[in-house]
């Protein structure tokens, strides 16, 4: 549960100090950049002199959260604006696709291909990127009740993210994606997804309490492709906005899983009006705002409302706008050995430092967002040294690591 709280004076945090030495489990308060256990008095009080800052209680347990609630309101310390405060069990929750990422590993003595089993679906991705850096995360999609579908869900949850919301289907089988990388690390993607589960994902498969906890709502466009999925997605969407969630949408665009090229830029474009966060690639920009120039295209995303842009440059780092300005983050200085997952881990980064700030998306500095994203590039850059995607995400310790490196 995230929750902000307020620390306008001594009383006030001696307060949620008492309060908190009666939890079962840890908790942690953040003020700015730092972050102290609540239960310390001492170390409460010795926090930057702030208005507010956020409440982090370590369990999801509603005989745990609620009464611990319950006292803050009484006390007169938990706050109630803005759409960032809420009480929330995982900073994020993603709907879309996860499905299963055969990499080719190399060839054998026959000359044949050998691909390895890998989880996949870049809002999988994204979660288990944010997981490993010590995020709580869930995910809500579908895939076939076979040995890829179970193996799905077993990832899930070795990952630390939380399931309930995945489903496993008799009826349908669960999507595969066959990767091939080049040796610059670029992959080309086939897919076998005529009757995949991914895209039978109903409304009655969405549990809305996993959406009115979370504090972000991150989808990819593969859900828009074809019905019921489409329908779906934005009935999540709309769920998460009257719930107060921060929508991240990252398009994610595969030519070959459309119809026409006509009805991905429709249906696509559909859902940048309802988007806080965005992320595109350089090569989606035409697609999706009709501007080829990265900067006007992230220009044209923030008219249309969109509060913060990310435009990924590949190896060169990413472009942010927001409504004060925009900047180039450069990337990091490596060797790629496979890009899959490259973009999911950078964003996962992004919004892993995005959730921990305590402020709203249009509160965000151009500074702040460059910031975010200069740790997104440092988890990307540490992903790309591997193969795969989800087994290929850093941990924290690798990813400050990787921030002490050269950028380009």
């Amino acid at each position: 549960m995230r929750l902000k709280v307020k620390l306008c004076d001594t009383v006030a945090m001696k307060n949620l100090v008492l309060a908190a030495e009666h939890l079962p489990c840890d908790v942690d308060l953040q003020s700015g950049s730092f972050v102290v256990d609540a239960k310390s008095i001492l170390g409460v009080l010795g926090l930057p002199k702030k208005d507010t800052g956020i409440l982090q209680v370590h369990s999801d347990d509603p005989k745990i959260c609620t009464p611990f609630l319950e006292e803050l309101e009484r006390l007169g310390i938990l706050c109630s604006e803005g759409p960032m405060i809420q009480k929330t069990t995982f900073l994020a929750c993603a709907l879309g696709e996860m499905l299963i990422d055969f990499t080719m590993q190399g060839r054998n003595e026959q000359g044949q291909r050998i691909f390895a089993q890998n989880a996949g679906g870049a809002p999988a991705n994204v979660m288990a990127a944010m997981a490993k850096l010590g995020a709580r995360t869930a995910f809500i999609g579908k895939a076939g009740n076979d040995m890829h579908g179970r193996f799905l869900k077993e990832t899930l949850e070795q990952c630390g993210i939380n399931s309930t919301g995945f489903t496993l289907s008799d009826d349908y089988f669960t999507t595969l994606a066959f990767v091939d990388v080049k040796p610059d690390g670029e992959r080309e993607f086939s897919f076998a997804r005529n009757h995949g589960a991914d895209k039978m994902l109903e409304k009655s498969d969405v549990p809305l309490e996993l959406i009115r906890s979370s504090g972000i709502l991150h989808i990819g466009s593969i859900s828009l492709t074809d019905e019921p999925a489409r329908s779906t997605t934005l009935f999540a969407v709309q769920k998460a906005k009257e719930a107060g969630c921060v929508i991240s949408y990252d398009p994610n665009y595969r030519a070959s899983l459309w119809k026409s090229e006509e009805l991905a830029k429709k249906q696509m474009r559909s859902m940048i009006s309802y988007a806080d966060l965005m992320k595109i690639s350089e090569e989606e920009t035409l697609l999706l705002t009709g501007e080829s120039d990265y900067q006007k295209a992230a220009e044209v995303l923030i008219q249309s409302g969109v509060k913060i842009v990310v435009v990924t440059l590949g190896k060169l780092g990413a472009y942010v706008r927001t409504r004060q300005g925009g900047q180039l983050v450069k990337g990091f200085r490596n060797q790629a050995v496979d890009a899959t997952g490259a973009g999911d881990a950078f964003w996962g980064g992004f919004l892993f430092q995005f959730s921990r700030c305590g402020k709203t998306p249009e509160d965000i500095t151009t500074e702040e967002a460059a910031e975010f994203a200069d740790f997104g590039n440092a988890v990307a850059s540490v992903c790309v040294q591997k193969h795969g995607a989800i087994p290929a995400m850093p941990n924290m310790a690798q990813v400050m690591e990787q921030l002490k490196e050269e950028r380009l």
